[in-house]
């Protein structure tokens, strides 16, 4: 999916820390809503890390898409009746809107790499020259309109958290709270990068 080895490293980071958060947020505090909620984002974060490398990419495909496709109505749920969670009723919408986006990622992956879209061909050719050969342009149409909504959905998202967390530490120490927007914010971004590279 990610051809750069460098990128797939760099979103690994991204989501492990993302995920260790949420994990650390779920055994430090909170009510039993919001520790579903931050068990719900470790596992999304732990799925897009296999999704970034080729050995782990298509592991457990069918438990995947269950789990997201239910974490997405938990989330929906959640936000129609108002339960008692760690962010606003907003917020938890969006939380099901990146879950449903999850579970269609797994499920639209193979339509994406069976297309060969978003890969670069680097094998040598004609002596030992190096040839890039790009298949963009591929992608089903219905997997690119779906990907590039949800991406610009996901990317104006994480700047915008991201922009929350820096005005709070601006005004106030650092907090479990503002943390948590740092960690929407790399999750929004880092589920855009995704997206894309579906393209």
């Amino acid at each position: 999916m990610i051809e750069p080895t460098g990128l797939r490293w760099i979103l690994t980071a991204v989501f492990a820390a993302a995920g260790a958060f949420c994990l650390y947020r779920c055994v430090r505090q909170g009510p039993l809503m919001s520790r579903i909620a931050d068990v719900l984002h470790a596992a999304m974060c732990a799925a897009m890390i296999a999704m970034a490398w080729p050995a782990t990419m298509s592991v457990a495909r069918v438990p995947q898409l269950v789990l997201f496709a239910c974490a997405a109505m938990w989330f929906a749920v959640v936000t129609v009746r108002g339960a008692a969670v760690h962010c606003s009723r907003w917020q938890s919408g969006y939380h099901a809107v990146m879950m449903a986006a999850m579970a269609w990622m797994v499920f639209a992956m193979p339509s994406a790499m069976a297309s060969g879209s978003g890969t670069m061909d680097m094998s040598g050719h004609h002596g030992g020259s190096t040839a890039m050969t790009s298949t963009a342009g591929s992608t089903p149409a219905d997997v690119l309109i779906v990907a590039l909504v949800l991406a610009a959905v996901f990317g104006l998202a994480g700047i915008a958290f991201l922009a929350r967390a820096i005005d709070g530490v601006r005004v106030a120490r650092p907090s479990v709270r503002t943390a948590g927007w740092g960690a929407d914010g790399l999750m929004g971004l880092g589920t855009t990068l995704m997206l894309l590279a579906m393209l």
